[in-house]
């Protein structure tokens, strides 16, 4: 009985060492996020207050992918990317000699090498006056201990009754791709478009992953979970979404990055507002999940 009694703790004592160790290793992991992501910004805040282009488009990767409020496509390539921010840090921009700060509100590493973020942002003039604010929802490659943007979507805060258009604004059409796992994000695509329009938050909310987060201009912060995703949906009569998708790109270890447009039509008023839209997928099977919606209007 002696015997039993202490091989048994010796087995209790395994199994508690085993779960601290894993709990220990949870913890080291959302803390190597953290870390990761707190340092990338701070290069980012630094790069922006010395205006150098260069060193700013060095912590996109080659191929990475800014989707942000003006200009209205997509900025596709580090090339680009360098050419944006000199023309931001150039003497005829209004954003000359700002400053940017940036708020953390949620990150995590969702494969090894891939890490996903969401927070705020204001920039401000040397006198302290902001000249814009908004949200943000990127996604990052994780490589020698730090992190470079894959997809930047950053989204300002603008009041849409200042960007309102008449209706018709017509899309690009779709991109065709025969990438591994495009036709499955075009059926999320769809199907997000569909649920909106029929005011169906069940099932919109289902095409997030459970722990999925938004990044939205029509919501408040960062909404975090499909539960919250669902609670905070709000559908109005006569509001007609669509959209369309302007890039896809498979990360592996089933995780996809897609980006396009939007528009939502107010058939009451005949009127129209635009936006783009940088989202983060996960595959499970034959559905593609978002783990992350990022998403804003266009000045």
């Amino acid at each position: 009985m002696r015997k039993i009694l202490s091989t048994s703790l010796l087995f209790a004592f395994i199994f508690l060492i085993g779960c601290k160790d894993k709990k220990e290793q949870a913890i080291v992991k959302t803390v190597d996020a953290k870390s990761l992501m707190n340092a990338s910004s701070e290069r980012f805040k630094e790069f922006w207050s010395l205006g150098d282009a260069n060193a700013i488009s060095g912590e996109f990767t080659a191929d990475a992918i800014r989707v942000i409020s003006n200009p209205a496509s997509p900025i596709e390539g580090n090339k680009k990317i360098k050419n944006a921010f000199t023309a931001l840090f150039s003497e005829n921009s209004e954003l000359k000699g700002s400053q940017i700060s940036i708020t953390l509100l949620e990150t995590r590493l969702v494969t090894e090498d891939i890490l996903l973020g969401a927070g705020t942002f204001e920039i401000s003039d040397k006198n302290k006056n902001i000249l814009e604010s908004g949200k943000w929802g990127n996604v990052y490659e994780v490589s020698d201990g730090k992190i470079k943007f894959l997809l930047e979507s950053a989204h300002r805060t603008i009041d849409p009754t200042k960007i309102i258009g008449k209706a018709p604004t017509s899309l690009k059409n779709s991109i065709v791709s025969e990438a591994l796992h495009f036709e499955k994000i075009q059926t999320s695509v769809s199907n997000y478009i569909k649920f909106a329009n029929e005011g169906n938050e069940d099932q919109l909310a289902m095409l997030f992953a459970e722990n999925g987060i938004q990044s939205v201009s029509s919501k408040e912060g960062v909404v975090k979970g499909r539960e919250k995703i669902k609670a905070t949906e709000e559908s109005s009569e006569g509001q007609i979404l669509n959209a369309n998708i302007l890039g896809y790109k498979y990360l592996g270890n089933s995780i996809a990055i897609g980006y396009g447009n939007w528009t939502q039509l107010d058939e009451k008023s005949n009127t129209m507002v635009t936006g783009q839209w940088g989202n983060l997928f996960k595959i499970e099977g034959d559905v593609a999940y978002l783990l992350m919606e990022s998403a804003g209007l266009i000045q």
